[in-house]
C-alpha cells in the first residue's frame, strides 16, 4: 500500500475502520463520508468523539440507522451537504493548483483488463488507471 504523507492509514477491508480510529487516537471530532456505502457511513459516525460531527456528502440507496440514544448523550450531530458552493470550489481548485493535490496515474492496454479487475478485487491498486486503445 502507498502512503502518501499519511500519519496512520487502516484499510477497512481488513479492520473496522472506527475501532481503529478510536483505539489509535481516541476518537475525531468531525468525520466526511462521501462514500456511497452504508458500512462507510456507519464507521464515520462511530468513529466520533463525544460532541464530534458527522457530515454526509455521499447518497448510499440503503437507510441509515443511528442510535439517538448515544447521539444524544455523545452530543453527536450529523449534518448533510449535497453540494459546494462556487466559493468550496474555488478553493478546491485552488488546493489543487498550489500542489497539495497528488494524484496517481498509470495507464495499461485494454487486454489488460481482467488482470486490472483481478488487482482491483485484492485492493492492489492505488490511484487511477486509464485504459489504452490500440498501440
Amino acid at each position: 500500500m502507498v502512503v502518501i504523507g499519511a500519519d496512520l492509514i487502516v484499510n477497512p477491508l481488513y479492520e473496522d475502520a472506527a475501532e481503529f480510529i478510536k483505539r489509535e487516537v481516541g476518537g475525531v471530532q468531525a468525520s466526511i463520508c462521501t462514500a456511497v456505502s452504508k458500512p462507510a457511513f456507519d464507521q464515520a459516525y462511530r468513529a466520533l468523539k463525544r460532541g464530534g460531527k458527522c457530515v454526509a456528502v455521499g447518497l448510499p440507496p440503503e437507510t441509515m440507522e443511528v442510535p439517538i440514544f448515544g447521539t444524544v448523550l455523545n452530543g453527536v450531530s450529523i449534518v448533510g451537504s449535497i453540494v459546494g458552493t462556487r466559493k468550496d470550489l474555488q478553493e478546491a481548485l485552488d488546493f489543487a493548483a498550489d500542489g497539495k493535490v497528488k494524484t496517481m496515474i498509470h495507464t495499461a492496454r485494454l487486454e489488460e483488463i481482467n488482470d486490472i479487475f483481478e488487482q482491483l478485487e485484492k485492493g492492489e491498486i492505488n490511484g487511477r488507471i486509464v485504459l489504452t486503445m490500440g498501440e
